[in-house]
């Protein structure tokens, strides 16, 4: 165990954390679509999720699971959700989406991030919402409140757009950008994969004390749940990892094809000479920890 332990931390100090971030985290408000209408928040999120630089993040995704506890409540998380995303894109076309722009653009840790979806007939209606939260915010910077004339693909390409003007310095390989830490679920999410892409296979437990101890030493345990949590919801939810028993019929987290895959990506981004020799050594030191 202490062998693993020390190889785990090799993988998170040497590998994580010289990864460069090469994708934002965009949190996507809305409608939720029903038996009869599509959202115009859900036609977005297939058209930017095509986006590989784009994660969009779903509180429906990754939550419901920690409101059947009964321990959390749906706009805590949410918060959560937005202090843990780079943008915070809200489509305005329902009450809740409405409720969530006044919410965020009320919060000073989360106003900077908020980025309103606003249909072009809308533009100078005389309503609280456009005079009040939209107006605000286009007050303090108009290219944060973005019109579309009910046209998704136009929407997408607007939004598209938006990010790589504000976050022009990720499309630099030159510019340094390191992957957000254990304390955010963006972090956990690339390391799990990481840890599995080194490990075969992990037992459940084990990876989830793991990444506690590694959190543990610089974070506070009160948001280790959901962030963790989250970050499993996620992987799943983007097809990355898989679970299954092993041998002794305990729970096992894989990766899938398509995770294997992302991790080579996420290892082509450590701007390291000898990273070939660093990786060839962790491989080596997990074989040992496997079999002696």
């Amino acid at each position: 165990m202490i062998e693993r332990l020390g190889t785990v931390r090799e993988i998170y100090s040497k590998i994580f954390c010289n990864i460069q971030k090469g994708n934002i985290d965009l949190f996507l408000c809305g409608a939720a679509s029903t038996k009869g209408n599509i959202s115009y928040r859900d036609s977005l999120r297939k058209k930017l999720e095509s986006s590989a630089y784009l994660s969009i993040l779903y509180p429906e995704d990754m939550f419901m699971e920690l409101l059947n506890r009964k321990k959390y409540d749906l706009l805590t998380l949410e918060k959560f959700l937005a202090n843990n995303s780079d943008l915070i894109v809200i489509v305005c076309e329902s009450p809740g989406s409405f409720t969530e722009l006044g919410a965020f653009v009320n919060n000073n840790d989360t106003f900077e991030k908020v980025v309103v979806l606003l249909q072009s007939k809308f533009k100078n209606a005389k309503s609280f919402i456009r005079q009040g939260p939209v107006e605000y915010i286009r007050m303090k910077n108009k290219s944060n409140v973005i019109y579309f004339n009910n046209n998704i693909d136009e929407a997408a390409k607007k939004i598209e757009k938006y990010v790589r003007r504000r976050f022009w310095y990720l499309f630099r390989r030159s510019e340094k950008r390191l992957l957000k830490d254990l304390n955010l679920i963006s972090g956990q999410y690339y390391f799990i994969i990481l840890l599995l892409y080194f490990y075969p296979q992990l037992n459940v437990r084990v990876l989830v004390s793991d990444i506690r101890e590694l959190y543990l030493m610089k974070y506070r345990s009160e948001d280790f749940e959901i962030i963790y949590s989250s970050a499993v919801k996620r992987l799943f939810k983007e097809g990355m990892i898989k679970k299954e028993d092993d041998a002794e019929g305990k729970n096992v987290y894989k990766l899938t094809d398509k995770g294997y895959n992302f991790a080579n990506v996420l290892l082509s981004y450590i701007p390291l000479t000898n990273r070939t020799k660093i990786i060839d050594k962790i491989r080596m030191q997990v074989m040992y920890n496997q079999y002696y």
